[in-house]
């Protein structure tokens, strides 16, 4: 019964405050990015601009004040002012990624030899400059670049699943480490010193994070022809059962955290919320099996029977319970 008013408790607060600090964090972070505008005489492409103040608005109350919340606190100026560089970083090289505008070879050096970069646009001017204030500003700098270079090489690695030969096992590899990595890198912009344990909560997290985006865009991989697994899912109980051991780490990573109990539960369903989004496009899969040995194949089925709409009442129903499920210590 304790655990169930504080599953409410923490549902409500934690969506009156949403609210409130997101609106203010995406005010936050369009002055700096008008700021930075000015400054280097050039303009985000619109797409990119609300890309960075949708993310970091969201991040910063869903994810990272809840890190520091552990500590009885939220993040301080310096500590958003990292993050918001953060998803400046993240977003432009996604561009520069997609847009096939930059070679490896050109990305490896804007990412690891900035200060030596000659830019050549906007883009690569402002990426340069939030890439640098970054590596100056982490306390451990060379832990910090070694997850940042263990995210490039994941990034680097998942050109393999363009290759329908590519074994599951490497595409396991590559969905964890971008996902655990990039999302680990967060938690050098925080001015804590980070427990093993919480270091881990960080990875498990996102790779939970990018193994639920891939479920959640198994539609559109498909038709691009990418292999994740996802779109290699013949059993979606099968798929739960892998996805549930993925969450059963990142639980036991909280339960180790050397924090009250009530912090911790707190902390637990706020970051199960996020990381248990998969588990909604997992039940979707499990009524189109529809209790047979395996799936229809994923190529065959309709656009809608692959979509899943958090708008609808259904989802966020199913999603709620499956926060209550299993985000208790």
């Amino acid at each position: 019964m304790l655990y169930f008013f504080r599953f409410i408790f923490t549902l409500f607060h934690s969506r009156i405050r949403l609210k409130l600090v997101r609106k203010k964090a995406a005010k936050q972070a369009a002055l700096f990015l008008g700021r930075l505008e000015k400054k280097f005489n050039g303009k985000f492409d619109e797409k990119t601009y609300h890309k960075i103040v949708k993310s970091y608005s969201l991040y910063l109350p869903l994810v990272t004040d809840s890190f520091t919340a552990l500590h009885g606190r939220y993040n301080n100026l310096k500590e958003q002012e990292r993050n918001i560089h953060y998803f400046i970083c993240s977003s432009l090289f996604d561009n520069f990624w997609d847009d096939k505008s930059l070679n490896i070879d050109q990305l490896e050096r804007i990412s690891f030899d900035s200060a030596n970069y000659t830019a050549q646009s906007f883009d690569e001017t402002v990426f340069i400059f939030s890439k640098l204030f970054l590596g100056n500003d982490v306390k451990d700098k060379e832990a910090y670049k070694k997850v940042c270079r263990q995210l490039f090489e994941a990034q680097k690695n998942s050109l393999q699943q363009f290759d329908k030969t590519i074994p599951d096992a490497e595409i396991e590899n590559i969905t964890f480490e971008k996902g655990g990595n990039a999302v680990l890198l967060c938690r050098y912009y925080l001015d804590i010193t980070a427990s093993h344990a919480e270091e881990d909560c960080w990875y498990y997290l996102g790779s939970l994070i990018q193994l639920s985006n891939d479920l959640f865009d198994t539609y559109k991989d498909l038709n691009d022809n990418i292999q994740t697994l996802a779109t290699r899912c013949t059993n979606a109980y099968v798929m739960e059962a892998f996805f549930l051991a993925r969450l059963q780490m990142l639980k036991s990573s909280i339960k180790h955290l050397s924090f009250p109990k009530k912090r911790k539960q707190y902390f637990c369903i706020l970051i199960i919320a996020t990381a248990c989004l998969g588990l909604v496009a997992i039940e979707q899969l499990k009524r189109i099996q529809a209790g047979y040995d395996k799936l229809p194949p994923l190529n065959k089925l309709p656009r809608k029977a692959l979509i899943i709409d958090m708008e609808q009442f259904s989802n966020v129903y199913r999603w709620l319970k499956l926060i209550y499920t299993h985000a208790r210590l």
